[in-house]
């Protein structure tokens, strides 16, 4: 009797989980059907046989194969990309072709490329005058092969380099090492004319530059009339920075705020926003200006608890103190409690409280800022008490 009980309500909670699984399973998976992928690679080998023909007379294709964008978990959608590999009779090498456009694709050291969109991007970002005081992080640039506006495909660099439009790679290839930065030069600087090159990197500007006008409309402006994406790419300084990410851009402006009790300075994010470019044009997606008043310095038995009487409306900063100061005469212990400037409906996750020992350390003419045992200054977000040692 009891394992039939068990098996009747066993059963309704089967059919739920597998009715589940089929309605999901729509959403998962390939997207397309297998003939249209069978026709997708036939009009790419086609496609990529005709221009063999015309650029690399006695070269044959060998493979070609559908470029699938999977997303994580989720759908799998063809794209208008057809990838394989073709052979002079000597040498394979591999090959990608847009199907829409018959535009090819053959991988080339990137190297060169990347110096020269550096140049490009420090005239069209018109800090040129400034390249001397810059510090540059990480620049990295490559072509952008979008897809119909539903993904793209390879703009990411191989292990051997770069894709380039197959005629550029020959023609680099032709003319040998010594005229190379020459026809890079021509090729980046034709413009809305060419592949749209992606461009990636930090740049640390000197603080007289105000970066506040790097917003969307500027980012999609440098893409329309000068054929550059600005993607995973910053500009900062010590108090500002704009940034680009994931088709959005963001800005942010830190300032210090004086603090009368205790004696101290507060080093704080001051504006923020973040817009993107959507199917109705830009729009802010998130913006906020931090109110100093919502941040108190609330006097305990031990010392001092950092809060926020608006939990909707919160900031990080560090604290700075200048000679003189009563709050500089002591190091302090920090009792963090994270669950008292969660956002609300927000949970955490691991432990709720942490404990610091906060040292002071000088900080040229700003004073002295108060960090970690490892010297790095120390964050602060509400909900931690200050308990001098």
């Amino acid at each position: 009797m009891k394992n039939r009980l068990c098996s009747g309500r066993f059963l309704p909670l089967l059919m739920i989980v597998l009715f589940s699984a089929f309605v999901l399973s729509g959403c998962h998976g390939p997207q397309y059907k297998e003939e249209e992928k069978e026709k997708l690679e036939k009009s790419g080998e086609e496609l990529m046989q005709a221009w063999l023909d015309r650029h690399m007379k006695g070269s044959r294709g060998l493979t070609a194969e559908a470029n699938i964008h999977m997303y994580p978990s989720g759908p799998h959608f063809l794209t208008d990309y057809v990838a394989g590999t073709i052979s002079d009779g000597e040498n394979v090498r591999d090959y990608q072709i847009n199907t829409k456009t018959d535009a090819v694709y053959l991988i080339h050291d990137g190297t060169v490329l990347t110096e020269v969109c550096l140049d490009y991007a420090f005239e069209k970002l018109e800090i040129d005058s400034y390249r001397e005081e810059c510090i540059i992080s990480n620049p990295e640039a490559s072509i952008y092969l979008q897809d119909c506006g539903n993904s793209y495909a390879g703009t990411e660099n191989t292990a051997t380099g770069i894709w380039l439009p197959g005629e550029l790679a020959l023609s680099l290839e032709e003319a040998g090492e010594d005229r190379q930065q020459q026809i890079f030069e021509d090729f980046v600087r034709s413009g809305k004319d060419r592949d749209t090159i992606l461009f990636r990197g930090t740049i640390r500007v000197p603080d007289e530059i105000v970066l506040e006008k790097y917003d969307m409309a500027y980012w999609v402006r440098q893409q329309e009339e000068n054929g550059i994406l600005f993607e995973n790419f910053m500009l900062e300084d010590a108090f500002e920075s704009a940034s680009t990410f994931s088709g959005r851009a963001s800005y942010e402006r830190y300032c210090f705020r004086e603090i009368e009790d205790p004696d101290i300075r507060i080093f704080m994010r001051d504006v923020y926003w973040v817009e993107k470019n959507g199917k109705n044009g830009i729009e802010i997606e998130e913006g906020k200006e931090s109110n100093p008043s919502d941040l108190t310095f609330k006097k305990t038995a031990d010392g001092y608890l950092v809060t926020f009487p608006d939990y909707k409306h919160r900031f990080d900063f560090s604290i700075y103190a200048d000679e003189g100061s009563e709050f500089l005469k002591h190091d302090y212990h920090c009792h963090e409690d994270r669950e008292a400037y969660l956002s609300p409906g927000s949970k955490i996750s691991g432990d709720r409280y942490f404990e610091y020992d906060l040292y002071w350390k000088e900080a040229g003419e700003n004073g002295y800022l108060l960090t970690d045992e490892k010297g790095i200054r120390k964050l602060f977000f509400g909900g931690e008490e200050l308990i001098p040692r």
